[in-house]
């Protein structure tokens, strides 16, 4: 009598099929179905299949089918949610946002706008200035401050008091508490030129090449 493996021999398979997905569910499912009725037919009387294992079989391939049918639905659901904060993040254009950066442009001897965000009090924070070199060209000192997030007063002047050249500088904070990092977050302001998205989520364009996360918007004036 011909003899045909047992369904569970083959239920490893049909789990790698179902999770690279090579085919769907519902595919997979008859297949499975049209294996263990052909077992079924051809098992030997003398060894009957056990009804355990038989439930045990059936159960297993209803749980991999249903995941990938709840995977699916999940994924649905999660692109609509990504389009309808795509649609609420378009109200941000034209308005001026502070997100994470450390690039600050200085025009006409006026700096651009820049912060700090402490996600714990600190009872020291430091901000150096530098130039394209690399140079420190101002520290400021803003002493102790509480946790959330600050503007960054800078007029533009260097520790000489004389107003550094127009161009392009960046900034660094240090800020700790009992002598420990708190994790400072430099922020620079930006003018929100347009929306759109990609697999981090919603971006907002601030011009210049520069983009940011719409959930890493620390304030928006």
């Amino acid at each position: 009598m011909t003899t045909t493996p047992p369904v569970g021999s083959n239920t490893q398979g049909i789990n790698d099929a179902l999770k690279s997905g090579s085919a769907s569910a519902s595919e997979l499912q008859n297949n499975f179905l049209t294996m263990l009725v052909t077992q079924m037919n051809n098992q030997d009387p003398l060894n009957p299949m056990d009804n355990a294992q038989l439930t045990s079989q059936l159960a297993q391939i209803s749980t991999v089918s249903g995941m990938q049918t709840m995977n699916a639905t999940l994924s649905q659901l999660l692109g609509q949610v990504s389009a309808s904060r795509a649609m609420d993040s378009a109200a941000l254009i034209g308005r001026t946002v502070m997100v994470p950066g450390k690039q600050v442009a200085v025009e006409g001897g006026v700096p651009g706008k820049i912060g700090v965000d402490l996600p714990s009090t600190a009872d020291a924070v430091t901000v150096d200035v530098l130039d394209k070199d690399g140079n420190v060209v101002r520290t400021i000192d803003m002493k102790g401050q509480t946790a959330g997030v600050h503007n960054i007063a800078w007029d533009g002047k260097n520790n000489a008091g004389v107003a550094v050249a127009d161009g392009d500088y960046t900034f660094k904070v240090t800020a700790t508490a009992n002598g420990t990092s708190v994790q400072p977050v430099a922020l620079v302001y930006g003018k929100v030129e347009s929306i759109s998205g990609d697999a981090s989520g919603v971006l907002v364009d601030l011009g210049d090449g520069q983009t940011a996360n719409v959930d890493d918007v620390r304030r928006i004036l």
